[in-house]
């Protein structure tokens, strides 16, 4: 197996910890499709006990990063292309339906909260920190999402930020010379929000969520993003 290069996590949390590493992992490329995830390798790459790790692949296994074959254990998936389009596409119908839903139920504090994560997205990206950046991302998406006031809807697309804030992070450090659109887009979607323009606010996010998926796919390495 291909060791994650990666730090052990802190004490709590573990599992959650774990998780995140290897799913960065898996998405970066630096754990291949096929890769046998073994716990006992896993845990002692990782400098922790294999119940943290077992929870982990279980919770990968349902994002669909890892697969469980009977009686062989548990690999890492195969990140298709195919894969990354349902994602991104799922997101872009989420989320407009969401601001159709939150685009007179913003309040003006939420308006400024998402300004100030604007700012803080691009000091992030500005000082490489990108796994700071998909936290405050997700952060700004969520507001909308969030506000809509549809738990269902919500909890679907909470379904999604595990995967996604990899993808972002792959992004951000992957593509840095772009990063700039990254930040374009939010500033667009928070100034059709503040005009309550909900054609401009599903033109930006459309925009802007094409465009994430459009730069993880031409980043990525072909062998994983071979077609499914």
């Amino acid at each position: 197996m291909n060791e994650p290069r990666l730090t052990a996590p802190p004490h709590s949390q573990v599992w959650e910890s774990v998780r995140a590493r290897l799913r960065l992992a898996i998405i970066q490329g630096n754990l291949a499709p096929g890769a046998h995830l073994q716990e006992a390798q896993v845990a002692a790459a990782l400098g922790v006990s294999r119940g943290p790790v077992r929870e982990a692949l279980l919770r990968l296994e349902h994002e669909g990063l890892v697969v469980n074959h009977p009686y062989r254990g548990r690999f890492v998936a195969e990140l298709s292309a195919t894969t990354i389009r349902e994602i991104y596409s799922l997101r872009r119908v989420l989320e407009c339906f969401a601001a159709e839903l939150a685009l007179d139920r913003l309040q003006p504090a939420d308006l400024e909260e998402q300004a100030v994560l604007c700012t803080q997205m691009v000091a992030a990206l500005n000082t490489g920190r990108f796994e700071s950046f998909a936290d405050l991302d997700l952060a700004f998406h969520r507001r909308f999402v969030a506000a809509a006031g549809h738990s269902r809807l919500l909890q679907m697309w909470e379904s999604l930020t595990g995967v996604t804030h990899a993808f972002i992070v792959v992004n951000a450090s992957l593509d840095q010379k772009n990063d700039h659109a990254i930040a374009e887009g939010h500033q667009a979607i928070l100034g059709a929000f503040l005009r309550r323009d909900l054609a401009e606010v599903k033109e930006s996010l459309t925009v802007h969520l094409q465009g994430a998926e459009q730069r993880l796919l031409q980043t990525r390495q072909a062998p994983v993003l071979a077609e499914s």
